[in-house]
């Protein structure tokens, strides 16, 4: 009986380096193609068997959440959160900053996964918390500033700051980080000052020409 626990222990250990040593595989190779790797290409990272992956792969949901911590670990060790100064303008410059650095560094990893998203419930819930947190920051430092019928200000104000928007101007319209980090931070402050949506300015109507006789 101590022997069968002792080989059942081994058996574990050995399983949990293999699952550390693939997902280790999986997230540097992701982090340096911004594309899914094959099970030979991550076999060959990992120092280990093509089964041996695949069998990890039968679980792709615990492969996701070990990588998914790594990520999270990594992104609040670079990133500070400083509380609103209450300044919108340098405040939302700070939040465009940091959602500059979040973002390029989950990158990789969205791109990755773009095709995984329809079969991951892990990775849906790990979508909606970040933008539930997202939003919440937003509505921090834009709340104070704008009035209770300003919700559509917000609204738009939330998908420009997202990482959709931030994809688009990095991959598409092939900004630099730095140009789409300066780019969401003016347009932001302009968009949180701009009269309430909905609404247009009052136009004086000029009185008609009077006819000379």
């Amino acid at each position: 009986t101590l022997d069968r626990s002792s080989a059942a222990s081994d058996v574990y250990k050995r399983q949990a380096r293999n699952h550390e040593a693939i997902a280790e595989a999986m997230y540097e190779l992701v982090r340096t193609t911004h594309a899914s790797p094959t099970m030979d290409e991550v076999a060959r990272r990992a120092g280990v068997g093509t089964r041996t992956v695949f069998r990890q792969f039968q679980d792709l949901e615990s492969l996701y959440r070990t990588i998914n911590e790594r990520l999270l670990r990594e992104i609040l060790s670079t990133v500070s959160l400083t509380p609103p100064s209450g300044e919108l303008k340098s405040d939302l410059r700070a939040l465009a900053h940091r959602r500059a650095q979040v973002f390029e560094h989950m990158m990789p990893f969205r791109h990755a996964t773009r095709g995984l998203r329809h079969t991951s419930a892990f990775l849906r819930e790990q979508d909606a918390r970040l933008a539930q947190m997202l939003r919440s920051m937003l509505e921090a430092i834009v709340g104070p500033h704008l009035g209770e019928d300003a919700q559509s200000t917000v609204e738009v104000l939330d998908v420009l700051m997202s990482f959709e928007a931030w994809d688009r101007l990095r991959e598409t319209q092939k900004l630099s980080a730095k140009a789409a980090e300066r780019a969401i931070g003016d347009a932001a402050f302009s968009l949180a000052t701009a009269p309430t949506m909905g609404t247009s300015p009052t136009r004086t109507r000029s009185p008609p020409p009077t006819s000379s006789t």
